[in-house]
């Protein structure tokens, strides 16, 4: 009998060891936050060499009160986040990719993720158990591709090249739309869990965008520019950016303010006259020096909290 025991015993270490083998974490990185912020976020790789499909279930780290693993899409032109709480299936032999769709979000965070450090976590599979993982943190907006080696992190399940959008010819759209990645952005740096950011509508010209925001009953407009590293804030203002006369003076060519203008005048007319009354309210204008994560952390809080 106690051969038998053992013998079982030894059956399930095997059995856990080869499952843990077959699953592969690459990739994974986060993004610094600002100062003060209670929520981070995290990006990752997950590759199932097995035979066998397996299910990420949970996740934990010492840097946060509680992991979750959540699910963004666009609901009538609204990005929606929620928590996936049956988990995440990783079919048998095949990636999967937590971006940009997928995310773990660290919730509870007493010390802000600082660019250059890491950030440990362990993930729980259904099959292969537990597994440590290293995140990497990059700047505190745009992409993270160029975080921990993470330029082969696969999109190419999406066929962004068939996405056909009318006056957004020229633009790269080898990743997620700017109506989904400016949300995003924009969430990453101030969002809260005591108080969420709303951000409708957003309206893309060019390298130029404008995103209307709403927090903790205060709102306003932001004026968005592309670079190398994706999306960052150029200036917070209220209704200072609404005219294509104020849009040049920011920087836009003759053509793109008048079309941008005319854009957010459009997707403007369709919201309830007290959220735009929201916006007005932001007073003056605030120019933010450099990338996202530099100056621009002091306008938005000082004003959206």
């Amino acid at each position: 009998m106690k051969t038998i025991f053992s013998l079982f015993v030894g059956l399930l270490i095997a059995t856990a060891a080869v499952a843990q083998d077959t699953i592969r974490i690459d990739h994974a990185a986060s993004h610094s936050m600002v100062p003060g912020a209670k929520v981070g976020d995290g990006y990752l790789v997950i590759t199932n060499s097995g035979s066998e499909p397996d299910r990420l279930i949970a996740a934990r780290s010492d840097r946060a009160k509680t992991v979750q693993l959540h699910q963004k899409s666009m609901d009538n032109g609204i990005m929606i986040m929620r928590e996936l709480k049956g988990g995440l299936a990783i079919p048998a032999g095949q990636r999967v990719t937590l971006a940009p769709y997928y995310h773990l979000m660290f919730q509870d965070v007493e010390k802000p993720f600082r660019q250059g450090e890491t950030i440990r976590a362990v993930l729980s599979f259904e099959k292969a158990g537990e597994i440590t993982v290293d995140f990497a943190v990059g700047k505190i907006a745009g992409p993270l591709d160029d975080i921990g080696g993470a330029t082969g992190m696969d999109h190419g399940g999406m066929d962004h090249g068939a996405m056909n959008m009318p006056g957004k010819e020229g633009m790269d759209m080898s990743g997620p739309p700017p109506e989904v990645t400016i949300p995003e952005t924009l969430k990453t740096m101030f969002e809260r869990p005591d108080k969420p950011l709303t951000i409708l509508p957003v309206v893309v010209e060019n390298d130029w965008a404008i995103a209307g925001w709403q927090q903790d009953g205060r709102g306003g407009r932001v004026l968005l520019k592309r670079g190398h590293h994706g999306w960052s804030v150029f200036l917070c203002s209220g209704d200072g950016i609404r005219q294509a006369a104020a849009l040049e003076k920011a920087g836009l060519s003759v053509d793109h303010a008048k079309a941008l203008a005319a854009d957010l005048a459009e997707a403007e007319s369709k919201l309830d006259p007290k959220v735009l009354a929201l916006f007005a309210s932001f007073e003056g204008t605030v120019m933010m020096a450099g990338e996202a994560g530099d100056a621009g952390q002091g306008g938005h809080e000082g004003h959206g909290q």
